[in-house]
């Protein structure tokens, strides 16, 4: 008798938002601080190839200054299809078989089957697979030849949205302006667990799913947790610098740095904290008098050395020296919870656009100001964003002049 299983199977709908962030708690910056998540989400549609590539962009550290990627994880979700099929060919014609044997002198026989069904998935650094096995039978196939002689097993869901996580031990070969390369394979076969194995059979998959990489990024350089408040703000023929910080130990030195490049810098001065007792909190400026060779952008960062040689810097600002006024905008608190405070260099008189922009460039949220000669403005994150970093963007409407600093979202 020929028995055909039907069942109606289930192809995968998965939404991207919905990675469970637990998953890739395992990668931290130094310090403790938890690493900016960016990630990349590639559908494969449904097939039935044995095998596929999946190709995900690498890590660009030039669309993101100031962070190295740290750590990289797979994250996958699988559904895998089968159908099968096994057709007897022991014929009517067979010799007598041994007395209580499976064997029939009309060729007929039962049969029992096993499905193990693997999954790998592997790229630089890692792989992954998982084996899921299927049943079938008994069952008592026809003599080779007659109308009942096959039997077809499925459609099943051997794997229904399956989920696997993987870390890679290779996080260097993300990096970089190309691609890096996934490989997927599926392999199935029957395996007969009672009759004979004189059997052809034919596994068909169907799978489909969804594949991502999560990159995880880190400050290059450790900031310092206790200096808060940095500003650089343009005042004529020089630049003043302004910040809070936390004494832990005395006799903290605080350097200042100054680059033309973003990269490189070099000392400029230093300011000594003294002797204060710890938990104190203390207010910093310094003067930067700006020379003929000042010309373009420059940048400012404070570089903290206790007297343990610990070395922490603060974030990095930027000043735009053309003759149109500075460059940039100061943010803070930074990370931001739910409004960030926004500081303008010079003061600002128009009407402005504010917009809220993630790693990928989509604009998540925007508002519009006007300033009347004052330089700060709020900016309320509504529906509040997903954690991770943000480009904030002030566009004055009426000269096209962008101001643009980066917001770290907690």
């Amino acid at each position: 008798m020929k028995h055909i299983y039907i069942r109606i199977f289930v192809i995968l709908a998965f939404i991207a938002a919905s990675i469970p962030n637990s998953s890739f708690a395992q990668c931290t910056c130094s310090g403790g601080i938890p690493a900016t998540q960016v990630r990349n989400l590639v559908t494969l549609a449904p097939t039935n190839l044995p095998s596929a590539t999946i190709t995900v962009p690498q890590f660009n550290p030039t669309t993101t200054p100031g962070f190295d990627l740290s750590c990289v994880s797979l994250f996958d979700t699988l559904t895998i299809v089968a159908t099968s099929g096994a057709r007897n060919l022991n014929s009517s014609t067979a010799l007598l078989p041994p007395a209580n044997s499976q064997y029939s002198p009309t060729g007929r026989m039962e049969y029992s089957f096993v499905l193990p069904m693997t999954a790998n998935v592997s790229g630089p650094g890692f792989t992954q697979t998982k084996t899921i096995s299927a049943t079938y039978g008994p069952d008592s196939l026809g003599a080779f030849g007659q109308p009942d002689d096959t039997i077809t097993y499925g459609p099943d869901n051997i794997f229904q949205n399956w989920i696997g996580t993987k870390a890679s031990t290779n996080a260097a070969a993300y990096v970089g302006t190309g691609t890096v390369s996934l490989s997927y394979s599926t392999l199935g076969n029957l395996v007969a667990t009672e009759g004979s194995s004189n059997f052809t059979q034919t596994v068909r998959t169907l799978y489909s799913g969804y594949f991502g990489l999560v990159y995880y990024l880190c400050p290059s350089n450790p900031l310092a947790s206790s200096i808060s408040y940095f500003s650089a703000l343009k005042n004529n023929k020089s630049v003043d610098l302004q910040w809070l910080a936390m004494t832990l130990q005395n006799n903290t030195v605080y350097e200042i740095q100054y680059s033309k490049n973003g990269e490189d810098f070099n000392s400029v001065g230093s300011l000594p904290a003294g002797a204060s007792a710890a938990g104190t909190v203390q207010q910093f400026s310094y003067q930067y008098d700006l020379n003929s060779a000042d010309m373009g952008s420059v940048y400012f960062r404070i570089k903290r050395v206790e007297p343990d040689g610990k070395i922490s810097y603060s974030a990095v600002k930027l000043i735009n020296l053309q003759s149109n006024g500075s460059f940039g905008i100061q943010t803070y608190p930074n990370p931001v919870i739910s409004t960030v405070k926004i500081q303008f260099d010079q003061l600002q008189t128009g009407h402005f656009l504010l917009e809220l922009i993630n790693i990928s460039g989509q604009v998540i949220q925007q508002k519009s100001v006007t300033l009347s000669g004052n330089s700060q403005t709020d900016f309320d994150l509504a529906n509040h964003p997903a954690k991770g970093l943000y480009v904030l963007r002030a566009k004055n409407l009426a000269n096209n002049i962008q101001y643009i600093t980066k917001v770290q979202v907690q």
